[in-house]
């Protein structure tokens, strides 16, 4: 997504960014992307439409998580650094209930600071944990489209892993997947604590989000049927 590649006190300079972004669609056949909103956006942008292909990033693997026991733990997980953007009551509130730890990450909220893992190791720790937390901020503005349009890997590997994420309303995409599966709790995290008791009250329901992360499991993994969709995509845009 074009406001992505310079920093925002060059803001100003993405208008021309969305300009190369049309030309290079006007020079392929066909385009991937990881979120069907994102590219719905980048298209009407660039009012341009061509076949497309949604292959977000899903988990490479899961874990089995019939009989794992959740510590009162919220995780924040990812390899890439970004600002966690969360009201401080909130923040305050939660941590009276939960411990947060972070995986792999550099995270100045975190009462736990986890390494970098190995991903069946990463996977392993983070379906101990109650929920994952998703409440990054890249820019200042919070409706950053390189944000609100995307699908973390992190989301997918926590979902595979059993474990129900709490997610800022603000993320379009992901907000989506959750409502459909109820696989967890969607929050206003820039406002003051109203929203813990909707934490509380997902507890007494859990076992419901681990019901439905066991009935959605194969949409957040990787498998045989994608690798199909991908392989076959790639003749059919080429031979039309």
């Amino acid at each position: 997504m074009p406001e992505q590649f310079f920093p925002e006190r060059l803001s100003f300079l993405n208008p021309v960014l969305w300009k190369v972004l049309k030309k290079q669609f006007s020079l392929v056949d066909g385009v991937i992307g990881v979120s069907e909103e994102a590219l719905r956006m980048m298209f009407e942008k660039t009012v341009i439409d061509m076949p497309k292909l949604c292959l977000p990033n899903y988990a490479t693997s899961g874990v089995s998580f019939e009989n794992c026991v959740k510590n009162a733990e919220i995780a924040v997980v990812g390899g890439t650094h970004r600002k966690i953007s969360i009201n401080s009551s909130l923040l305050n509130e939660i941590k009276r209930n939960f411990k947060l730890i972070s995986i792999g990450t550099t995270c100045n909220i975190a009462d736990e600071q986890i390494p970098f893992l190995e991903y069946d190791f990463m996977m392993d720790r983070l379906s101990k944990a109650r929920f994952t937390l998703l409440a990054f901020q890249s820019r200042t503005d919070p409706q950053y489209a390189n944000d609100i349009y995307s699908l973390p890997n992190k989301f997918y590997d926590s979902l595979t892993a059993g474990t129900p994420v709490i997610i800022g309303k603000r993320f379009v995409s992901v907000k989506k997947i959750v409502e459909e599966t109820q696989t967890g709790i969607i929050l206003n995290l820039l406002e003051g604590p109203k929203e813990p008791s909707l934490i509380q009250n997902a507890l007494e329901s859990y076992d419901c989000y681990l019901d439905n992360l066991r009935a959605n499991y194969d949409k957040f993994v990787w498998d045989n049927l994608k690798e199909d969709d991908f392989a076959d995509f790639i003749p059919a845009i080429l031979n039309s």
